[in-house]
């Protein structure tokens, strides 16, 4: 599966972090630590070039948190177009 660098590093951050435990508050209502700890790792994924493999592993597996982190990287990419579809007005 090929993802853009920007999206991958969305995406696994999120997966980082509903993995450590069990979440229930969304990633982007986390604290500023937590997400740069997980955005850490995650960048360090895909500069090891391990990436690809963990998702297609996920992928395959149909990983819950994979799952989660995918709808969660969505709705915060469709809130931010809305967002910008009103600041343009």
């Amino acid at each position: 599966m090929i993802m853009e660098y920007e999206m991958k590093l969305n995406i696994l951050a999120r997966f980082f972090y509903y993995i450590e435990q069990v979440k229930y508050i969304p990633f982007d209502y986390s604290s500023y630590e937590e997400q740069s700890l997980c955005y850490f790792v995650a960048n360090r994924y895909i500069n090891e070039n391990k990436a690809d493999e963990l998702i297609q592993a996920l992928i395959d597996t149909n990983d819950d948190d994979y799952i989660k982190s995918i709808r969660d990287y969505v709705q915060y990419t469709a809130l931010n177009e809305v967002r910008k579809k009103y600041e343009n007005r």
